[in-house]
């Protein structure tokens, strides 16, 4: 039982600095290119969090066969969950880390997304934002598109008060966990 809770409160206490680590970074201040332009991309945390969860489902992908006696459809399955769940978490982190990114300026603002895909907006076209916590995600839209920016973008206070300046949301608002 007190193996439990100190497993549980160990847990508990990784995942709190972890989050407080992502959300302090939010307020790391970004200065402009020579153009203008604001560049913003995923804290380094989410690297070390998709090659963990590749190594952790690579050495359980290998240690398990080697360790049981005999392979059996149990054993196939604890592999599997094992990897669904490591892998699951590895990949994604990877794919935003060296995918997800954000330039804004005066006029324009370019997400790439998850998947590498750029999408642009205007200043002056937006008509949405909303901020969903499930997600970690801020939405922002206009008449015909859909950007979606991660809140563990390293300097994004800066983008919050380029849309404060700009529009008529405001980090509280929005609701947004973000350090200034």
């Amino acid at each position: 039982m007190i193996e439990k809770v100190i497993l549980y409160s160990i847990v508990g206490i990784a995942v709190s600095v972890a989050l407080s680590f992502l959300t302090k970074s939010t307020g790391d201040k970004i200065d402009a290119d020579e153009q203008g332009a604001f560049h913003l991309k995923m804290n380094k945390l989410y690297l070390i969090a998709g090659l963990g969860g590749l190594i952790m489902g690579l050495v359980f992908l290998i240690l398990i066969p080697l360790i049981a006696d005999n392979t059996t459809m149990v054993i196939v399955f604890i592999v599997l969950l094992i990897l669904s769940i490591a892998w699951g978490t590895g990949i994604p982190c990877l794919m935003y880390y060296k995918n997800h990114r954000l330039t804004f300026d005066d006029l324009t603002i370019t997400v790439t997304n998850v998947y590498g895909k750029q999408k642009q907006i205007k200043w002056e076209g937006i008509n949405n934002m909303k901020f969903s916590p499930m997600s970690g995600l801020l939405t922002i839209t206009n008449k015909t598109d859909e950007i979606k920016i991660h809140q563990h973008l390293v300097g994004l206070s800066s983008f919050i008060d380029s849309v404060e300046k700009k529009t008529n949301w405001t980090a509280e608002k929005l609701k947004l966990p973000i350090q200034k």
